[in-house]
């Protein structure tokens, strides 16, 4: 619990947990002449994520330092925590340094927005920390200098968000408090750039993203009224994903994984999480873990898929997210569903 914030350093640590997101829909509209491409999605932080520890260091340090606990995390300017203190700096001209420590559960090459919630974290500690009172309005307009899916952060936990990402409209929570997600992903991670090149705009849905995020809450408002079951919505259709068609060429056992996953009846729905490799299931908190999709997209040390139920998370104006459920978080080759 942090003290009301007036605007004095803190000058201490401080621990806060840093989500990560799914996307509900992802639609991509174009292919700009920048090389990007314009998207329009529906992002949920979800209480699945990591942990930062942000200590200020003494006036005599010359740089920050990052401890992480995941080996293959490069802890130096390659790491977005890295680049969100160096922002913080350049843009508030405070010159404090940090040490950082980040403890992982977020896979990278998830589709997940780890690295992404881990910057939007540091730089809402590093606020705090110096009391430079900024609001979050500003840290969100920053933080579309080093990554797109970073200002998602500074919503409320869930928003629709166009251009690259960076246009962020706050929306209310579009799954109840509670709701059951089953997030299962592959040993392997999936290269966004690998992705992202397979991708052919005119193969894309047609559907128009504003329709699907009205469809989302006229639907979510009837399931509520109609005390529909909780794997009653959000409907298939709904669940869109642009990137599904490349990702699966590229990874082709995510195909078969979404196929046997709708076939169970489980879930309301079931799709592909931003660029891959992991499916989100909604709906129930139980998975089958002698699916055949398994035997395949296996590490290259034979590890097993990752399995995670976990919930949708938001947050309170002036707060950080808090995460107060228990996850579990297993290899899909033992008993999840304990």
């Amino acid at each position: 619990s942090l003290k009301a914030f007036s605007g004095e350093p803190l000058n201490e640590s401080l621990e806060l947990f840093s989500p990560a997101k799914i996307n509900l829909f992802l639609r991509i509209t174009k292919r700009r002449d920048d090389g990007f491409h314009e998207l329009a999605s529906l992002f949920q932080t979800i209480a699945f994520g990591d942990s930062l520890k942000v200590t200020p260091l003494p006036s005599t340090a010359i740089e920050d330092e990052i401890f992480c606990t995941d080996p293959t995390v490069p802890c130096d300017e390659r790491n977005l925590v890295w680049k969100a203190a160096e922002l913080f700096r350049k843009k508030t001209g405070n010159k404090q340094k940090f040490s950082i420590d980040l403890r992982k559960e977020v896979p990278a090459g998830a589709g997940l927005g780890g690295g992404s919630g881990n910057a939007a974290t540091m730089l809402w500690a590093a606020n705090k920390i110096c009391g430079e009172d900024r609001p979050d309005s500003d840290l969100l307009e920053w933080s579309g200098d080093i990554g797109s899916d970073i200002s998602f952060f500074f919503s409320g936990g869930t928003a629709y968000c166009t251009g690259r990402g960076e246009i962020v409209e706050d929306m209310p929570p579009a799954l109840p408090s509670g709701y059951p997600i089953v997030l299962v992903k592959p040993a392997l991670p999936l290269s966004t750039a690998a992705v992202y090149g397979k991708l052919d705009v005119s193969r894309c849905s047609d559907v128009d993203p504003e329709e699907l995020k009205q469809r989302f809450y006229q639907e979510a408002l009837m399931a509520s009224s109609e005390r529909k079951s909780v794997t009653e919505h959000p409907p298939q259709d709904l669940c869109v994903n642009d990137l599904e068609i490349p990702a699966f060429e590229e990874m082709p056992v995510l195909a078969k994984a979404k196929e046997e996953l709708i076939a169970t009846g489980s879930y309301a729905s079931v799709f592909m999480s931003g660029s891959g490799s992991t499916m989100v299931c909604l709906g129930a908190h139980d998975i089958d873990t002698n699916s055949k999709f398994q035997a395949e997209g296996r590490g290259p040390k034979d590890e097993d898929w990752l399995a995670v139920m976990t919930t949708p998370v938001n947050r309170k104006v002036g707060e950080w997210y808090q995460n107060e459920t228990d996850l579990v978080v297993d290899d899909l080759g033992d008993d999840v569903s304990s």
